[in-house]
């Protein structure tokens, strides 16, 4: 049954591994012409952007070079979901010609059919996940450095999420399949709920799985580090934290010349007055919660996808006749 279900699926593997291969084809030269001129450049001194006098025009200039990097890689996240999909096709297609039937006339019971056709699915589609994971963290190593991990278009494509989202669209897939017996349909509303969920979690969720730090400073002093942090809300408040209100008020510009937000609304070009108490609240996850993060979000979104797939065997196991 093994052989059988690999020969099923082994197209959708194939095209699968060949998204990979276009893939890895554009982002390898162009991730060790970066790392050269990393190392060339000498960038490793402005890791976190701890001298921005000095390392500002460089580090932008390296950013603005390589902002294809973050474009290609922010795109690729749609690969796991693409191959999943994919992957999940030969489930449903035999549930929706009912070559299933076939199978549980010979020697192969219900339980070993369904039982290898969606763990080879799953495997399948880890490993392709995997292979995204280990690409990105390899290519776009050089920025990370520069820029943490918290962006969407590093978080989506590092860590663990990939593989959540790869089990996710997986299970929506299979379940969708098993209920309604339609290919083409079941894969389309697959697809579509994986872009409202990934949606509202990258806007919404993701910003809420942990309680936020929240840190209030003088506007003329110094703050935290946000420059690899997730920034949330930042804005001016009272030294307590809370929110000034907008209206009339002298605008605020730090003392270094750069220009806060401000209370009335207008850019302003005065010197930040002395002795105003005046302070900045910012909301944020730092860049130390990047695992945490991935974690939490990898249990609730692969636990979705790993309970659906189970749905969909019991479904397919004790309902399709």
């Amino acid at each position: 049954m093994i052989w059988v279900g690999w020969r099923q699926q082994r197209v959708e593997t194939l095209i699968a591994v060949a998204m990979l291969a276009v893939l890895a084809a554009v982002a390898i030269p162009v991730g060790v012409h970066m790392a050269s001129v990393y190392t060339h450049e000498g960038l490793g001194a402005c890791t976190g952007n701890a001298n921005p006098v000095t390392c500002g025009v460089s580090v932008g200039s390296f950013e603005s070079r390589f902002n294809g990097m973050n474009i290609l890689f922010t795109w690729s996240t749609i690969v796991p979901a693409l191959a999943a999909l994919l992957l999940a096709a030969p489930f449903v297609l035999d549930l929706d010609n009912g070559s299933y039937r076939l199978y549980w006339t010979q020697s192969i019971t219900r339980c070993r059919w369904i039982a290898t056709k969606l763990t080879l699915s799953v495997a399948a589609s880890v490993a392709v996940a995997g292979c995204l994971i280990a690409l990105a963290t390899w290519a776009r190593a050089p920025l990370d450095h520069l820029n943490g991990r918290m962006s969407s278009n590093s978080y989506d494509a590092e860590g663990m999420v990939p593989i959540a989202y790869a089990l996710f669209v997986l299970g929506v897939a299979v379940a969708i399949g098993a209920l309604w017996r339609r290919t083409v349909p079941a894969l389309l509303v697959a697809f579509a709920v994986y872009v409202v969920g990934r949606a509202f979690m990258d806007s919404w969720l993701r910003q809420r799985l942990l309680s936020p730090v929240k840190t209030t400073w003088l506007a003329n002093g110094s703050g935290p580090n946000l420059n690899q942090a997730l920034v949330i809300n930042q804005f001016i408040s009272d030294k307590n934290g809370k929110e000034l209100a907008a209206g009339p008020g002298p605008c605020v510009v730090h003392a270094s010349g750069g220009l806060f937000p401000h209370a009335t609304g207008s850019v302003c070009a005065q010197p930040y007055p002395r002795g105003a108490h005046v302070y900045m609240t910012a909301l944020y996850q730092p860049a130390s919660r990047f695992w945490e993060l991935q974690g939490v979000e990898f249990g609730i979104v692969a636990g979705i996808g790993i309970l659906l797939v189970l749905a969909a065997a019991l479904w397919t196991q004790r309902r399709v006749a």
